[in-house]
């Protein structure tokens, strides 16, 4: 009772400031929509929104810190993806850092080149995103009661939740784990000889629907091996040799990207649940990963020259040709997609509302046909359809609500989806795998399928939670009943 009173007494008035904050943004926001000239020069503008944009970053680290008294949790993680996605390029053009083929410097896609008036409203509405985002996101937190219940039952659940968990991974990853090499084995003899983007574009790839839907446990089998087993040293040591294989792999063929969700949501649950990563291995570690990207981007660099010489070395080692610039770059590219509706006009998506659809999306799409539904994949329809290339432009979390609601309320639905994100993935500080192991299971699994909306859209995250998540929700359901069963005839 007096901890919910000293709650009360310290946070709502930071609550306050948070709703302070983000109503002043907004109307800010608002009054320059009304008064924004695409045909002005925005360059200086740009450059001051760049700072503007690591403040932000500031602001929303420091007070969900301030909220919930932690750093490193599952929200940091998907608001600093989120950032690096959807603003990754100003982050570098804040330091004077540049690129020939950033934003700005060449064309949007089959489309003309955007004007930095443009360009500093894509800024505007992204930051502002981000704040009303965040704002819907702290709302959801809740202090947690601490009053702790030891009793036989409640210890007796615990680790039945943590059995079934376990269990079911087991049996999962029996077929997952091969499944999963099969695929990526598959794809780097594919990617050998016909190139990395033939993995995505060329149709004489053979695509197993089954393979590909159970694949996308592999992820979460080891999450709930991990959590199940309380972090036991062989399933331990046995996740981490399947994962970093599967990584390498991944890597020959040319993945430059989408392992780092699943490695970030790895070191966080070691250092939540199991051990704390210190500053010095964390140093040390982000020491040796940088030294790994460098090595990896010599050798592909290297491929289109003429030998391997100490000069061309020397150059792939030098600031300008950094890995994590062209990494920080590349991510954030998925701006453009925002930027192309900001530019050219977002009212043209012809479905239903694409949050509406990706529900609809769940259902095959013979039935949906069969419905007589009107249909159609929102990135497919935006690279295909609209911008009329090959390949996939990708699309963002700012840019799907953009397309549905328009630069004025497209920020205030953020709000929503920054509560229900928040509420769906909030861990408190001092849970344990012992005691919380379903609800940590729910969230670190959870999050692995929803970060991709950073940089797709909600569509892609719910069909694979949906296919993943709460498949292995059910099972492991039916599992805690079994094992509950045996134990009451013991």
């Amino acid at each position: 009772m007096h901890h919910l009173k000293a709650y009360n007494k310290n946070k709502l008035l930071f609550y306050g400031v948070i709703l302070a904050i983000s109503i002043i943004c907004y109307i800010a926001y608002f009054l320059y929509s009304l008064n924004f000239d695409s045909v002005k020069e925005f360059t200086t503008t740009t450059f001051i929104l760049s700072w503007a944009g690591i403040l932000v970053v500031i602001y929303v680290l420091s007070s969900w810190y301030c909220v919930t008294g932690n750093f490193f949790s599952l929200y940091t993680i998907f608001i600093m993806f989120f950032f690096l996605f959807n603003f990754g390029q100003p982050l570098m053009w804040a330091f004077g850092i540049h690129q020939s083929n950033e934003i700005g410097a060449t064309t949007l896609y089959t489309m003309g080149m955007p004007s930095t008036g443009s360009i500093a409203y894509t800024q505007v509405l992204t930051l502002i995103s981000i704040i009303m985002f965040h704002f819907g996101a702290v709302f959801c937190y809740k202090p947690e009661n601490k009053k702790k219940t030891n009793d036989n039952l409640t210890i007796m659940n615990a680790k039945i939740n943590s059995k079934s968990i376990f269990y079911t991974c087991l049996i999962i990853s029996l077929f997952v784990i091969p499944i999963t090499f099969f695929n990526s084995i598959y794809d780097l003899i594919f990617s050998q000889s016909h190139g990395y983007g033939a993995l995505y574009y060329d149709n004489s790839k053979v695509n197993i629907r089954v393979f590909n839907l159970l694949s996308r446990m592999f992820f979460p089998c080891l999450v709930g091996l991990l959590i199940g087993s309380n972090f036991h040293k062989g399933t331990r040591n046995f996740v981490y040799a399947v994962f970093f294989l599967h990584l390498f792999i991944n890597l020959l063929s040319g993945d430059r990207g989408s392992w780092v969700y699943d490695l970030v949501l790895l070191i966080f649950i070691r250092h939540a649940f199991y051990k704390k990563v210190r500053w010095k291995q964390m140093l040390l570690g982000t020491g040796v990963f940088i030294v790994f990207l460098y090595l990896v981007q010599v050798i592909v660099k290297l491929r289109s020259r003429a030998g391997i010489t100490f000069a061309n070395v020397k150059e792939s080692f030098t600031f300008n040709n950094s890995p994590i610039v062209d990494f920080i770059f590349e991510m954030g590219g998925s701006m453009r997609p925002t930027l192309v509706l900001i530019q050219y006009d977002w009212d043209i998506w012809p479905y239903i509302n694409s949050y509406v659809i990706s529900f609809i999306g769940l259902m095959p799409e013979k039935i949906i046909n069969l419905l007589g539904i009107p249909y159609n994949i929102l990135t497919s329809w935006f690279s295909q359809d609209y911008l009329g290339i090959s390949y996939g432009a990708g699309f963002s979390i700012v840019a799907e609500s953009l397309i549905n609601y328009g630069p004025i309320f497209a920020p205030l639905v953020m709000i929503a989806i920054g509560f229900i994100i928040a509420s769906l993935t909030y861990l408190h500080k001092n849970y344990n795998s012992k005691e919380n192991a379903l609800k940590i299971f729910f969230a670190v699994s959870t999050m692995s399928s929803i970060i991709h909306m950073t940089r797709g859209h909600l569509q892609h995250s719910l069909n694979v939670w949906f296919y993943s998540v709460l498949v292995l929700l059910i099972l492991i359901y039916f599992m805690r009943k079994y094992l509950r069963s045996k134990i009451g005839k013991i």
